[in-house]
Parts: structure tokens; sequence; C-alpha cells
């Protein structure tokens, strides 16, 4: 079941739909969040002596106002996301730590049942496409399906499900289906295959599972690329969930070709399980 949400945030504007997004689903799902500041280690180690014209800052001091500042930030950001959430009757969780941000959240999903983080963070500009370093390298490594919300804040009205027997594709279904029974969800199964009668075999397989568990849900096939039928099935109030793989896929380390052109070009939220 999921009851601990992790919401890694930077307070930027490209952060705003993922805050917005975790509150829902913790205010829904009746989950603990933890909200996420990590202070980059990167901008505290910056060289020995900082010099700025005829302005000499040492490197001990520089550290020292740097932490300050980030300090600060963090309190500020994930004091406003404590406030608007709590507002709902949502248990917040405020955690700073500093390092390397994406590997500090990798450390917290330990113990979340999901995380939930922007397409992009500060440092990456307020991309509508495309991910940042940071998301991506976390979809990649997370030990915990990991949910990528899009920029605006939206409000899923209906779960679309790809799914295509593989071993992840399967873990998807299982959190499709709690996700679907929690949150109120119509669910739309898609399959894609080449081999017609597999494709709807399948489908019926996953249906078949998410009435068990009290979810409605209808499908379509379709022959072709996964990712261009995924896309052309995907709308932006959809909660896309998918598995970071498929058969006969090429891998690209750990995250498949499919899922990652999804992730770079889906216009609502993605929810990718490994």
């Amino acid at each position: 079941m999921i009851k601990r949400l992790l919401l890694a945030t930077d307070g930027s504007t490209p952060a705003l739909g993922a805050e917005r997004l975790a509150g829902y689903l913790a205010y829904e799902l009746e989950a603990v969040l933890e909200a996420l500041y990590v202070r980059d280690i990167r901008l505290i180690r910056m060289p020995e002596l900082m010099d700025w014209g005829a302005i000499s800052m040492p490197m001990p001091v520089y550290h020292e106002e740097m932490e300050k500042v980030l300090t600060a930030r963090a309190e500020a950001v994930l004091e406003r996301v404590r406030e608007e959430t709590e507002q709902a009757g949502v248990k917040v969780e405020p955690t700073v730590r500093t390092g390397v941000p994406y590997q500090v959240i990798v450390e917290e999903a330990r113990t979340a049942d999901l995380v939930v983080l922007g397409r992009a963070g500060e440092a990456s500009g307020h991309e509508a496409t495309g991910l940042g370093s940071t998301t991506e390298r976390v979809v990649r490594t997370s030990p915990t399906p990991v949910l990528v919300a899009p920029l605006e804040p939206v409000r899923p009205d209906r779960l679309l499900l790809a799914y295509d027997g593989s071993d992840p594709a399967t873990r998807a279904l299982h959190l499709a289906a709690e996700l679907a029974a929690g949150l109120a969800l119509p669910a739309f199964v898609l399959t894609v295959d080449d081999d017609a009668m597999r494709a709807e075999a399948l489908a019926a397989e996953a249906v078949a599972y998410l009435a068990e568990r009290g979810a409605t849900a209808s499908t379509q096939t379709a022959a072709g690329d996964p990712d261009e039928r995924i896309l052309e099935a995907e709308a932006p109030t959809d909660l896309l969930v998918m598995g970071a793989f498929g058969k006969g896929l090429i891998r690209t380390l750990l995250l498949g070709s499919t899922a990652e052109l999804v992730l770079r070009r889906a216009v609502g939220p993605v929810l990718v399980v490994r």
C-alpha cells in the first residue's frame, strides 16, 4: 500500500506541478508526505578563493555564507509546502539534507512507497519539454516507483496503463490497480504489439486483474512503435503508468527506450515502475 510519499522539490517553477500533485495524492491516499529539499553540495564546494574584481572571499567564508543562503531557501520552500498541504489535513514531514541531489533523493526513496518530482529543477531552467539531469538520474536508479509531474498542476481524471506483459509492466499493473482504487479513477489499458491476438490477450489479462480489484477499465490495442502509440493515447489529465522497459526493446542503462522517449515528450504526469 502507498502510505508514504517522497516529494523532492527545490521550490522552482518547474517543481510546483510536483508539489501540487504530491499533495493531492497524499490527501486521496491518506499517506504521509515527506517534503525533501537537497542543499546541493556542488554549490557549496566552490574554488578556494572567489574573486570578483577587488573583492576576494576565502573558501571557509564562502562555504558558510552559501550554506546559510541554501538553508534559508530550503526552510522557506518547505514551510510553504507544509502550510499549503497541511491545510488539507495531510501530514507533512519537512526534510533538509546536503549532498548531490539525485543521490540524496534515491537514498530517501528507500523508505518511501512513491517518489514525486518535477520534470526539471531550477538549474535546468523553466523547460516545457525534456528532462532535467536530476530527474533522469532518479528515474534510472530509484528503488521506488517515480512519478514525474508536468510543469502545470494537474488533477488526473483517468489512469492510462501501458501494458506489454513484461516484468516491469506487471509491477506497473499492480501499482495501477492500487492507484485506480485509491484515487477512484477509471483505467484505460493500452497494449502495443504487432501480433494482434497477443495484444488482445495481454489487454484482457490486465483488465481482468484490475476488475478483480474493483477498478473499471477499457482497452485499446495497437501496432507500431510503442512510444508513438502511448503518446497518441495520452491526454494532459491522464496519469500514465508504465514499466521502465518492455519486451524486445534496447535497454538504455536501467531505463528502456520507450520509457525514456515517453518521459521526454509526455504532456501529463508519468509514473515509471522499474
